[in-house]
């Protein structure tokens, strides 16, 4: 199996766009959730979506357990795909987007390209609906445990949050299917720590919505700690954990604006 293809997916490629936007789902959550996005992007930007093993076209795949795993797995694919255009001046340093789950691994993966050197550290990260790094302990009190839990009380978490494809709650031998991935996307989030000092050289940019029962807007301030870039710069919008399910057009102006206007500083953490 290709390494690079099986976690990263293009849904609208542009091999002559300026900019590369690579986008994390949120536990549970696939590629494909990003589809409606990537066609919404103007032409300037190419979207690459990770995709994690044990959904979608990685089905049967055994899900990753570990943030850190996750993280390492996806750095390697990321330099390989965008390694390969150093020197083309086509969208080599990206800028990365995670969206709930996908922030923490975006962030892991963020410190883990700029440690590297000399390939494509990113030129910003964007943190959607998530606490910081570090905020671990009160996300792993918010989570309900998952070891014995019932699959239906999992999947009433997941599907009460709004982050899965419309009416695929009513299908049950596919949600069964996805289980195991949900089971340990939930697992990876309530293992993970970040100490205080863990933080990457790009500067950082948080999207809350002001109605995410998940985030409080008045907590993400502390993505600040996370970065030698200087304060992390926080947008409010209006709307639940998923407020961007429906694209609204200030979320996609502001996300393309960011994109398109980050700057990497020149020394990463």
């Amino acid at each position: 199996m290709d390494v690079e293809a099986s976690w990263i997916r293009c849904f609208h490629p542009k091999p002559e766009a300026a900019h590369t936007l690579v986008c994390f789902p949120h536990a549970g959550g696939s590629a494909s959730y990003y589809y409606g996005l990537s066609a919404a992007l103007d032409a300037d930007i190419e979207m690459l979506v990770i995709q994690y093993p044990g959904r979608e076209n990685r089905l049967f795949e055994e899900p990753v357990a570990s943030i850190a795993a996750l993280a390492d797995s996806v750095s390697e694919a990321l330099s390989a795909r965008l390694g390969a255009r150093l020197g083309t001046g086509l969208g080599v340093r990206p800028v990365l987007f995670g969206h709930s789950m996908g922030a923490i691994v975006a962030f892991e993966v963020a410190r883990r390209l700029e440690r590297a050197g000399g390939g494509p550290a990113p030129k910003a990260l964007v943190a959607s609906a998530c606490s910081a790094p570090s905020d671990a302990p009160n996300r792993a009190e918010r989570l309900d445990p998952v070891d014995g839990e019932q699959d239906s009380d999992v999947l009433a978490r997941i599907l009460g949050l709004g982050g899965t494809t419309e009416g695929l709650g009513e299908h049950t031998d596919l949600m069964e299917l996805v289980l195991p991935a949900i089971r340990a996307d939930l697992s990876a989030l309530v293992a993970y720590r970040a100490a205080d000092q863990a933080a990457v050289g790009c500067p950082v940019t948080v999207f809350v919505a002001d109605g995410d029962s998940e985030v409080a807007a008045d907590e993400v301030w502390l993505w600040g700690r996370h970065t030698t870039a200087g304060d992390a710069e926080v947008h409010v919008f209006e709307g639940d954990h998923f407020y961007l399910s429906k694209l609204p057009k200030d979320f996609l102006d502001l996300l393309q604006e960011t994109v398109r206007t980050s700057r990497p500083e020149i020394s990463p953490a």
